[in-house]
């Protein structure tokens, strides 16, 4: 393990790249829409299930 020692450690850290601001507000806006998009999906289908089963009686 060469990387395991402070040296090592400096150097992996200087590797690193961090994404831009607009890739970073790009894949959170898409992130969002999609936990939006998968609430109303879910709101959705509840609904649907309860018009059912009131429909049916229970």
């Amino acid at each position: 393990m060469k990387w395991f020692n402070i040296v090592g450690i400096q150097s992996e850290i200087r590797r690193i790249r961090w994404p831009k601001l607009s890739d970073l507000t790009k894949n959170s806006f898409i992130v969002i829409m999609f936990t939006v998009a998968f609430g109303l999906f879910f709101v959705v289908c509840e609904l649907i299930a309860s018009g059912f089963l009131t429909i049916v009686g229970f």
